[in-house]
């Protein structure tokens, strides 16, 4: 009933949206411009898809940013020394530097803390 009311509020038909022609011969598409991932069907989520494997380098600094994390909330509950606190620190610095771990060579180095199991 609107659109009585309304003429204008219609596109007329000579005035649409104009598609591209379909390639004739052994040309191809080259894919919807839609979707944002390869082999993502139109529609589909592009979370949908399996996450990339982490590399061992990020796998290292997760693992040192952890630490870290767990040193200080050793350090709090009294579990740790501040030394001990500090030591875990400055290698898991060492590491998030960018820097790989057997080339620390800081105060606390290879060797085993005193009192860690």
């Amino acid at each position: 009933m609107l659109g009585a009311v309304f003429a204008h509020a219609t596109t007329p038909a000579g005035q649409g949206r104009k598609q591209r022609p379909k390639p004739r011969g052994k040309k191809t598409t080259h894919g919807e411009k839609s979707v944002s991932q390869i082999h993502q069907q139109h529609g589909e989520l592009a979370s949908v898809a399996e996450p990339k494997p982490l590399s061992e380098r990020m796998v290292m600094r997760e693992h040192a940013k952890h630490e870290m994390r767990r040193a200080t909330e050793d350090w709090v509950s009294g579990r740790l020394t501040t030394h001990e606190h500090k030591a875990v620190h400055a290698r898991g610095k060492h590491v998030l530097a960018g820097k790989h771990p057997h080339e620390f060579h800081g105060k606390s180095g290879e060797r085993k803390i005193k009192g860690l199991r």
